[in-house]
């Protein structure tokens, strides 16, 4: 499981580790021709829906999955070769302009969900409420739990992380440049309970809304909330922005080549994608 540190990086850098990326790199459209079905097998799992409901999100995310493809796919693919031109005059403002662009299309992948999650609640029964309720309850149990039993302090945690993202990206860290992380993170504050305890209660308060699936004012009432877990510390994303333009302005002759090449197969595995499904 993925612990809170990891969470808030990848929220920062949600174009650049898209979901679909991450595995089609590797087997390209086989693993996308899949995506649908993973998302849907994750949401299934909240609670036990009946076979119309379970029919109902999978058609939802099949049509993701080419809703996607038509129109989202281009525009991450033109996001990250920018991304692949960063050289070694990258500035905060760089990485920032590319932020708010991810951002706006992982925004634009929950208003494709929205309509379609806010009429599926109005199916779902007390019960399936009660075994939601009970998903969540765990879940953050076990991020509890995972916080506690972790032994790195939280620069470790984020140095970690970033060590992590750009192992991904095919580079391989040196120790200044590990050190870098670790001096600017210090100025980050550890948050990570606080983040538990805020989730928890928007759980908590997402249960409440369930129980309002009747009211006429439901739809309103539920998109609110979803959007109120976009919230962040712009502290916290300055900071981690910073840093990554810092590395990556640092990346030496060796470790820009592996960087530049690892994303130009991202962009050949979505060039991949938009023909097979054509």
């Amino acid at each position: 499981m993925k612990n809170m540190v990891d969470q808030a990086y990848k929220k920062i850098i949600i174009v650049l580790v898209f979901s679909t990326l991450s595995a089609c790199s590797v087997v390209g459209g086989l693993w996308y021709e899949r995506i649908d079905q993973l998302i849907a097998n994750q949401f299934l799992e909240y609670a036990s829906f009946t076979n119309d409901q379970e029919k109902y999100v999978r058609q939802a995310t099949l049509e993701f999955k080419y809703w996607n493809i038509k129109n989202e796919l281009p525009k991450y693919k033109k996001l990250i070769s920018q991304f692949r031109a960063l050289d070694n005059t990258t500035t905060f403002d760089d990485i920032d302009d590319i932020y708010q662009q991810g951002m706006l299309l992982g925004n634009n992948t929950r208003d494709f969900f929205l309509p379609q999650i806010v009429e599926f609640c109005k199916t779902i029964t007390n019960k399936q409420v009660e075994e939601m309720a009970t998903y969540f309850d765990e879940l953050m149990k076990e991020r509890k739990l995972e916080l506690e039993n972790d032994e790195d302090d939280f620069q470790d945690s984020l140095a970690k992380s970033f060590k992590r993202f750009f192992r991904f990206m095919g580079v391989k860290l040196n120790n200044e440049q590990i050190n870098t992380i670790r001096t600017l993170s210090s100025g980050i504050e550890d948050s990570r309970e606080q983040l538990i305890s805020e989730r928890i209660q928007w759980n908590q308060q997402f249960i409440a809304v369930l129980n309002l699936r009747q009211n006429k004012n439901f739809e309103e009432i539920f998109i609110n909330h979803i959007n109120s877990l976009d919230s962040e510390n712009p502290n916290t994303r300055t900071l981690i922005n910073q840093i990554t333009a810092e590395i990556i302005a640092s990346l030496d002759e060796k470790q820009r080549r592996k960087f530049q090449k690892r994303l130009g197969r991202f962009e050949a595995s979505i060039d991949q994608i938009i023909q097979e499904q054509n």
